[in-house]
């Protein structure tokens, strides 16, 4: 049954914490007064509280398919071998109130487990537990809280770069109140409430702050994680010289590098994420209650699996034959012009297997840089180019002479393939989307302005909330 978001404000009042990191649903049988009345309930009521991000309809899969999907980057499988059905409306963008993203309930209830940390953690500083150890969870909550905010309104709501004053947002809950019936918020109230979250996650936490006891610590959100988001959150208000900034701090941070040439096709399956250019990822785990099994992403994208997912040559084209991010694609003997993404490998953990999913990474933040760059921030001692080179020469390409828009947009696609970001880079541009290699005849081109850039809220929603109201 899907839930409207008044049914999960409701049930997330009893909201409790995960026994074990990533391993098991929030249980919804026990009170807030039972489970959050202590640091050791509010802590593991924070690490369960990411569950739900590995969930199909999130970054389990679908989130980032369908930006690929909906953005050129990717294509239905046309081979009856390889064809199950799915993803055709991610694809042909057919979408209704009754089918749309399933992110809406996911999101919500993620970000009303974050609230129920963050109202619950006053007075809670006693026996050895020191006010910085509460801030610590009060900024984990926080990112949590403003990235499903800013995944939903991406999602459900026209970019900001639009009418931002004007144009419907989405719902921002700072308080999870039972049988509440919230109202849409404006594009820019919305904006400015993801930035006010990070803002403060990024005061409060400590700079050293790592989870302790996780399988991944990638896996968890730390400083440089909310310092990143800051820098796309910015990049999409087109605050270049914010964008710019956050960036830069990300960049200078001697724990991260860029990934050598050599060692690109070989960091996908890791198990734990290792060094590099991994800021936060989604840790895969096939005992996360959430874990999407035959749909999660490395087989919808396996030849050996459902395989439903394949890339386009619009996307493989634009690679030239040094570069190593072409040769992460891989065909089959009985659909040899087919060829599937190698992001999502597998940890080689079960079958179907489950993967580490990116959220963030470095290279992103170069690209983030080189963009806001190019519109004009200014960072001391970089230019545009600098960034954009330092993104291709790595990976075997060719530099580049000169910035411009559309080579900056390239390098993005070129590097964030598979990773969520191509349909979004697309709204917030405002630019108008062509697919040469599609298979459809409907929606070959998307024109912007359109309204077909933000998806239906989903029926339930509508039919349960009388103060929601749909997108035209």
């Amino acid at each position: 049954m899907k839930k409207s978001l008044f049914y999960i404000l409701f049930a997330a009042t009893a909201l409790c914490g995960c026994e074990g990191f990533l391993t098991e649903e929030p249980k919804l049988t026990q009170s807030n007064e039972l489970t959050l009345s202590n640091y050791d309930g509010l802590n593991k009521a924070t690490a369960g509280a990411y569950s739900p991000l590995y969930a199909q309809s999130w970054y389990g899969a679908q989130f980032n398919l369908s930006a690929d999907l909906r953005g050129g980057n990717a294509k239905r499988s046309t081979n009856a071998d390889f064809e199950s059905g799915r993803y055709k409306n991610e694809y042909f963008w057919n979408f209704s109130p009754s089918s749309t993203s399933g992110l809406w309930n996911y999101a919500y209830y993620v970000i009303s487990a974050a609230n129920n940390v963050i109202d619950n953690l006053d007075g809670k500083d006693v026996g050895g537990i020191t006010k910085q150890d509460l801030d610590n969870l009060k900024a984990e909550c926080l990112f949590l809280r403003a990235l499903g905010h800013f995944d939903l309104v991406r999602v459900y709501a026209q970019p900001y770069s639009r009418n931002p004053e004007t144009d419907l947002g989405v719902p921002y809950i700072k308080h999870t109140v039972s049988g509440a019936k919230p109202a849409r918020d404006k594009v820019n109230v919305v904006y400015e409430s993801i930035i006010e979250d990070l803002l403060e996650a990024e005061r409060i936490m400590a700079d050293k702050y790592v989870r302790s006891g996780v399988t991944d610590p990638k896996g968890t959100v730390t400083k440089p994680a909310i310092q990143a988001l800051l820098s796309r959150v910015y990049l999409y208000m087109g605050n270049w010289q914010k964008a710019a900034d956050y960036a830069t701090l990300v960049i200078k941070n001697a724990g991260y590098s860029l990934w050598e040439k050599d060692e690109y096709k070989s960091v996908w399956g890791e198990d734990v994420t290792k060094g590099g250019e991994i800021i936060f990822c989604i840790n895969g785990n096939n005992g996360n209650s959430y874990y999407p099994g035959f749909e999660e992403i490395s087989w919808i994208v396996n030849p050996e699996g459902y395989a439903d997912v394949v890339s386009t040559s619009d996307l493989r084209d634009l690679y030239e034959d040094d570069d190593v991010r072409g040769k992460l694609f891989i065909s089959h003997e009985n659909a040899q012009d087919h060829f599937w993404t190698l992001k999502y490998p597998g940890k080689g953990l079960s079958s179907p297997d489950a993967n580490n999913i990116v959220v963030l990474r470095l290279s992103e933040m170069y690209l983030n840089r080189a963009e806001a760059i190019y519109k004009g921030a200014t960072i001391t001692g970089v230019t545009a180019l600098d960034d954009l080179n330092a993104i291709a020469e790595i990976r075997g390409a060719s530099p580049y002479d000169t910035p411009d828009a559309e080579k900056i947009f390239n390098e993005r696609r070129k590097e964030l393939a598979f990773e969520g970001h191509i349909v979004f880079d697309y709204a917030r541009l405002k630019k108008s989307l062509t697919r040469v290699d599609y298979d459809g005849t409907d929606n070959k081109t998307i024109n912007f302005p359109d309204n077909k850039w933000a998806m239906p809220i989903p029926k339930g929603e509508c039919d349960a909330n009388p103060n929601m109201v749909q997108n035209p």
